[in-house]
């Protein structure tokens, strides 16, 4: 395995700790605080980061089972940051958090951790 991999390994742990602290608190809070919007800004930092290393280090095309679900995976992570965002600066921090966005939110996460699994079951396969 590639080091660059291994970096990237390292870096999607990192937005796998930020991305579900982001929606443990969100849920908790349902509220566009600073600390809800700092956490998700980490996770898609952090997987961005991830994605470009493990696509710098791979052997195989970018196009596989793993690569495919990763890169919907972390479309759907920014767009829920930019959802976010946007209602913030619509409704401030003291409104709660529409339904239909946290709702989206929770699809959005549970998405990406089918990709952080897959990635796991095909390292293991791979090696």
């Amino acid at each position: 395995m590639a080091e660059i991999t291994k970096v990237g390994i390292f870096f999607v742990h990192f937005a796998l700790i930020f991305y579900t602290l982001f929606i443990l608190f969100e849920s908790k809070k349902q509220r566009a605080t600073n600390i809800v919007l700092l956490l998700i800004i980490f996770a898609v930092l952090f997987d961005i980061t991830a994605t470009a290393c493990m696509m710098i280090g791979t052997t195989r095309t970018y196009f596989t089972f793993h690569g495919i679900i990763g890169y919907i995976g972390l479309l759907l992570m920014i767009i829920d940051f930019i959802l976010l965002l946007r209602y913030r600066i619509k409704f401030g921090t003291e409104t709660l958090i529409s339904r239909p966005l946290y709702v989206y939110s929770k699809i959005a996460y549970f998405w990406w951790l089918a990709a952080f699994i897959t990635g796991v079951i095909v390292s293991i396969f791979r090696h």
